[in-house]
């Protein structure tokens, strides 16, 4: 008999089942001819199938044990070099199995209380939680390859959430409360302390040791839940995108991530070094940091503000000529602005929304805007996944743009999150040609105006060192309710 082809394992043993089974099979039909002969041939052969069945796995069972061997001896050496590599660096305590687990059906209620208590802010986990309900059971895999809600309890109690995937949103923190308010406090004791440079110096290390007891004010149990979810977040590695949600949440998660990074790396790198547990597959376990954003005002359109002042007006003279504004109706007695554009039908202004006819040119303009903003082209990343997200607006009616008379778009902002009657805009965009000419206010606000006939309640944050795009905002309407913070990775 020639020998098997070099597969692996129970391959190789059922190769050689599906040679050897046929000889007995043969030798039973060959017995109703040779009468006597048969049953020593059978017998033969099936004695000789058992053989070769004790022999296969012995074999296999030899060569798994000493794999498993050495592949022991390589990860001991490995471990060995890193440990005299580190020179005398902690290592990161493996906490996240004792404290983090992943959110099943049985935690839906708290889930949806943290969720849905203040909806503005927590948006696009609301557009996750609806989309992907939490599974029945907790899923059997290691938690830095699951996608979807995880969290910390105390006392059965729900106080640790965080939305995992390739963009991380941390939604509730144990004893972000205490910090936050020990910040504003802070804050507040600079502002009425407006003194010469020398009483400054004192009043600032003074509110330093004022801050120090509500640091250490939080206990052990806030302490290792914080030090679990930074240890995941470094375990998921360069799959993380993105990590964006409250400053109150995010930034203490950030900086925990950077001071065990500095911990395992021996503070070798100012930059964030991500760890990624695979097994050997040749990927680049470093993620630098692309942009840190840690203050991004999170600002409200409440639903009774009167937009049409403000793109209801003669625009001045422009580059290119512009399509006609369309008016909308005059208001009704004791009827919201939200309503009379609703009767008005799609436009206001110079806005309307986007159809699936201006894909086209609606595309480039996207992603300039997405390259502007975050740095990296989206076309280039994602593909087809992010044309198709914009036919997903589109088809939701969720896109606001201003076209000229050859069709371009030149302004568009659109529902990017949306649930119920509240929508975050994102994707705020002037072409480069027309800015400077006054053009931002009306064309936003005839956009929102279009947007809140579906979505009275709009919500957006913006970078505090974009000074220009603040301005328009607060001038029409926008008012602060909080807070924002972004870390963005490059792959």
């Amino acid at each position: 008999m020639r020998a098997p082809p070099r597969f692996s394992g129970y391959v190789r043993l059922w190769w050689w089942q599906a040679r050897c089974l046929p000889l007995p099979v043969v030798a039973a039909g060959s017995g109703c001819f040779f009468g006597g002969a048969y049953p020593r041939v059978f017998t033969y052969f099936c004695r000789s199938f058992s053989i070769t069945q004790q022999v296969m796995f012995t074999l296999f069972s030899r060569r798994r044990k000493a794999n498993r061997a050495r592949r022991a001896a390589v990860s001991s050496a490995a471990v060995s070099s890193a440990a005299v590599s580190s020179m005398g660096s902690s290592p990161m305590p493996d906490c996240v199995k004792e404290h983090v687990f992943a959110l099943d059906a049985r935690w839906c209620d708290e889930l949806e209380e943290v969720l849905f208590s203040d909806p503005v802010p927590n948006l696009y986990s609301i557009e996750h939680y609806l989309a992907c309900p939490l599974p029945v059971r907790s899923p059997r895999i290691p938690l830095h390859y699951y996608q979807g809600f995880v969290g910390c309890e105390r006392d059965g109690q729900l106080c640790c959430v965080l939305l995992l995937g390739s963009n991380v949103v941390p939604v509730r923190l144990c004893g972000a409360a205490v910090e936050h308010a020990a910040v504003e406090r802070v804050a507040v004791e600079h502002a009425e302390h407006d003194v010469d440079s020398h009483l400054a110096e004192a009043v600032e290390a003074t509110t330093l040791d004022t801050a120090a007891p509500d640091a250490t004010a939080l206990d052990a149990t806030a302490l290792a839940h914080r030090d679990a979810l930074a240890q995941l977040l470094l375990q998921v590695g360069s799959r993380l995108d993105s990590m964006f949600g409250e400053s109150a949440f995010v930034m203490p998660l950030w900086t925990r991530m950077q001071e065990l990074c500095e911990q395992t790396r021996g503070g070798k790198s100012p930059l964030l070094q991500m760890l990624q547990p695979s097994l050997g597959d040749g990927c680049d376990h470093r993620a630098r940091v692309l942009s840190e954003r840690p203050n991004q005002p999170l600002l409200y359109l409440p639903p009774e503000k009167d937009l049409a002042r403000f793109y209801a007006v003669e625009l001045p003279e422009l580059p290119a000529h512009l399509p006609e504004p369309i008016k909308p109706r005059p208001l009704n007695p004791g009827q919201s602005p939200a309503g009379a554009v609703q009767l008005g039908g799609e436009a206001a202004g110079y806005a309307r929304l986007a159809t699936s006819a201006d894909l086209g040119e609606l595309l480039p303009a996207a992603a300039a805007m997405f390259a502007e903003e975050v740095g990296f082209d989206p076309i280039a990343r994602y593909g087809d996944g992010y044309a198709a997200r914009l036919r997903t607006l589109i088809a939701g009616q969720r896109s606001a743009i201003v076209t000229d008379v050859n069709g371009r778009v030149i302004f568009k902002a659109d529902a990017g999150i949306v649930n119920l009657d509240a929508a975050q805009v994102q994707g705020v965009w002037l072409h480069p040609d027309y800015r400077g000419y006054g053009l931002a206010k009306p064309f936003f606000a005839a956009a929102a105006q279009i947007l809140q006939r579906y979505y009275p309640h709009l919500s957006l944050y913006v970078n505090d060192y974009n000074a220009r795009a603040l301005a328009m905002y607060r001038g029409t309407g926008w008012e602060q309710i909080g807070q924002f913070s972004t870390i963005i990775f490059e792959r």
